[in-house]
């Protein structure tokens, strides 16, 4: 691993913490929606998400320089795990930017989530393809 090898615990508990703050912010915005969809979300809920998924990403490339894994080269789970990370993303927004309680809101909570295991499931086995 390196010189760097000294901070891979570190950086990588700080990633699962920024993770367990990823998920906690989407369904905190999900459920609220819920609970209250008439009423605009906070300031802070609508901005905090973005920094917290900027550290999210920086970790995870520090992660990567730090093993030296290279999607699709040496690692090809981590290949599958960015791209379902973007389509997560992506579903997100199409799950948070539908009318709440509707079948899309439904789905995509529920693809978003699916996702989420998927991601979880690949970082945790690294399975070989």
């Amino acid at each position: 691993m390196g010189e760097l090898a000294e901070f891979y615990l570190d950086t990588k508990q700080l990633h699962h913490v920024i993770i367990i703050i990823s998920l906690t912010l989407f369904n905190l915005r999900f459920w609220l929606k819920i609970w209250r969809p008439d009423k605009p979300l906070n300031v802070w809920l609508r901005y905090i998400p973005h920094i917290n998924d900027t550290l999210l990403l920086f970790t995870g490339m520090m992660l990567m320089t730090i093993t030296r894994y290279v999607p699709f080269g040496n690692a090809d789970w981590l290949g599958v795990k960015l791209i379902l990370v973007v389509l997560y993303v992506l579903v997100g927004m199409f799950c948070l930017k539908s009318p709440p309680r509707s079948a899309k809101w439904w789905i995509g909570y529920a693809l978003s989530i699916g996702c989420l295991c998927t991601i979880y499931w690949l970082a945790t086995y690294k399975p070989m393809f």
